[in-house]
């Protein structure tokens, strides 16, 4: 066989709705993978491809560690503004 091994099975809405749940009620990934009968390396993957979005509809995250200094930065110097009135 030639090419890309092909990826597990497809998800679907439901296993979608799931997943995004049981993530925000902090459930170990472990757990996770058994309740919905996939890997946690499904899972991990699964996590990542949904929070990626492109920089221009991201405008508030920070991705980059330049980003992340340079608004840690202007932070510090706001807080010093204001302890200084």
């Amino acid at each position: 066989m030639t090419g890309p091994r092909p990826a597990g099975r497809p998800w679907t809405a439901a296993e979608e709705a799931q997943l995004s749940i049981l993530v925000a009620s902090g459930m170990k990934v472990g757990f996770i993978a058994r309740k919905l009968k996939r890997s946690p390396g499904a899972i991990y993957a699964r996590i990542n491809a949904v929070r990626k979005t492109p920089r221009d509809l991201a405008a508030r995250r920070l991705s980059l560690p330049s980003e992340r200094l340079v608004h840690a930065q202007a932070a510090a110097e706001s807080n010093q503004i204001d302890d200084t009135t």
